[in-house]
C-alpha cells in the first residue's frame, strides 16, 4: 500500500533520533554507565525504520527489514562482547554509520515509491477491470470445454454454474466501470484548485480503502474462475463457490461504500453505481441458488444409486450407526471451524485497528 504521508511523518523522527544517538555517544565519553540509554536510543532508530516499511511495497519493505535486522544483530553482538577496555564511542559510531547507510537507502526507496497518486488509483481500477475481463473469458473457455466433454447431469450442472458465474462477472464489470467514472467525478469536484494527487493525499485513508476494495474485487474474480472450474470438473465443493461469490459481493459493497462517502447523491454516475451494485447482489444470489440447486441434484443422483431395500437388517443398522458417527464428527468439525473463524476475524480486526490508529 502506498502511504507516502505516513512515511514523511517518520522521516524527522529518524533524523532526530540518529542525531540524539550521536550526541549520547559523545556525552558518554566511553562510560559504560550510559550504555543503557544509548542502547534504547539505538533501538528507537531501528523501530522508526521499521515503521517506514509500512509505506513501501512488499519487496522493498522486505529488503529494508533484512538490512535493519542485520544492523541490530551486529549491535547486539558487539554489546555482548564489549569489555571495559573497548571503545564505546567507536562501537556505537560504527553502527550508526550502518544505520545512516540504511536511511539513505530508505530515502531512495521512498522517492521511487512516490508515484502520482492519481496514476496509482487509475492503474488499480484498470487492473481490476482487466482481471474481470480475463475471468469472464476464462469462464467462457471452461463452458465451451464443458459442452464438448460432458453430457447429462454433469452438463446440466456445468451450464447452471458457469452461466450464473458469467452473469455475475458481467455485472461486476459494469460496476467497476461506473465506479471508475464516479471516482473521476469525485476527484474533479474535490480538487479545489489542486491536483488529483493532492486530493488523494488529503484523503489518504479513504484512498487506501478504495484501492484495497478494488484489489479485493480483482482477487475475487480470479478465485471464482478457479472455484467454478473445480466444481464443474467434480474436484471442487459447491460451498466454496458460494463463499467465493459472497466475497466478491462484499468487495464490491466496500467499493460502493467508499464511493458513497464522497459522492454527490444527485450525481447520475452515483445513481448508476448504486443500480449496478444491486445487479451484483442479485447475480450473487443467482450463483448461490444455482450452487444449491446443483448440489441437490448431485446428491439426489447419488441416493438413487443406492438401493436400501436390498440391504439386510444388520446392514441397515450398521449404516445407521456409521451415519450417526459421521453426523457427530461433522457437527464437532463445524463448531471448531466456527471457533477458528471467530478467532481469526478478531485478530484481523485488531491488527487493522492498530495499524489505522498509528
Amino acid at each position: 500500500m502506498f502511504c507516502i504521508d505516513y512515511n514523511r511523518s517518520y522521516t524527522p523522527t529518524l533524523l532526530t533520533t540518529v542525531t540524539t544517538l550521536r550526541w549520547s555517544v559523545l556525552r558518554a565519553a566511553d562510560k559504560l554507565s550510559d550504555l543503557q540509554q544509548i542502547s534504547q536510543e539505538f533501538t528507537q532508530v531501528v523501530m522508526c525504520v521499521r515503521a517506514v516499511m509500512g509505506s513501501l511495497s512488499s519487496d522493498k519493505a522486505e529488503w529494508l527489514h533484512r538490512h535493519t535486522e542485520d544492523v541490530l544483530s551486529s549491535f547486539v553482538t558487539a554489546l555482548e562482547s564489549l569489555t571495559i577496555e573497548d571503545s564505546l564511542s567507536g562501537l556505537v559510531e560504527g553502527r550508526t554509520q550502518q544505520l545512516c547507510s540504511v536511511l539513505r537507502e530508505v530515502a531512495k526507496l521512498c522517492a521511487k515509491e512516490e508515484t502520482s497518486m492519481d496514476n496509482i488509483v487509475d492503474q488499480e481500477m484498470a487492473a481490476t477491470a482487466a482481471a474481470i475481463n480475463e475471468a469472464a473469458a476464462k469462464i467462457q473457455e471452461i463452458q465451451n470445454a464443458t459442452r464438448q466433454r460432458y453430457t447429462g447431469l454433469e452438463l446440466e450442472v456445468g451450464e447452471k454454474i458457469l452461466g450464473s458465474c458469467t452473469e455475475l462477472m458481467a455485472c461486476v464489470r459494469e460496476l467497476i466501470l461506473s465506479s471508475a467514472e464516479l471516482q473521476h467525478e469525485i476527484v474533479q469536484s474535490g480538487q479545489v484548485g489542486g491536483t488529483a494527487t493532492d486530493f488523494y493525499k488529503r484523503h489518504s485513508r479513504w484512498t487506501e480503502g478504495l484501492l484495497s476494495a478494488a484489489k479485493a474485487v480483482g482477487w475475487g474474480a480470479s478465485a471464482l474462475v478457479s472455484t467454478a472450474d473445480e466444481v464443474v470438473s467434480g474436484t471442487g465443493k459447491f460451498e466454496q463457490l458460494e463463499v467465493t461469490s459472497h466475497e466478491i459481493a462484499a468487495s464490491t459493497a466496500q467499493l460502493v461504500a467508499a464511493s458513497r462517502v464522497k459522492a454527490d447523491k444527485d450525481s447520475q454516475n452515483f445513481v448508476k453505481v448504486m443500480g449496478n451494485s444491486k445487479s451484483v447482489a442479485n447475480a450473487t444470489a443467482s450463483v448461490v441458488a444455482a450452487s444449491k440447486q446443483c448440489m441437490k441434484l448431485t446428491e439426489e443422483s447419488k441416493l438413487v444409486a443406492v438401493d436400501y431395500s436390498q440391504l439386510s437388517a444388520v446392514q441397515v443398522k450398521r449404516l445407521d450407526m456409521e451415519m450417526q458417527v459421521k453426523i457427530l464428527e461433522l457437527e464437532n468439525q463445524l463448531t471448531e471451524e466456527r471457533r477458528r473463524l471467530t478467532t481469526m476475524r478478531k485478530m484481523h480486526y485488531h491488527d487493522d485497528g492498530t495499524s489505522n490508529g498509528s
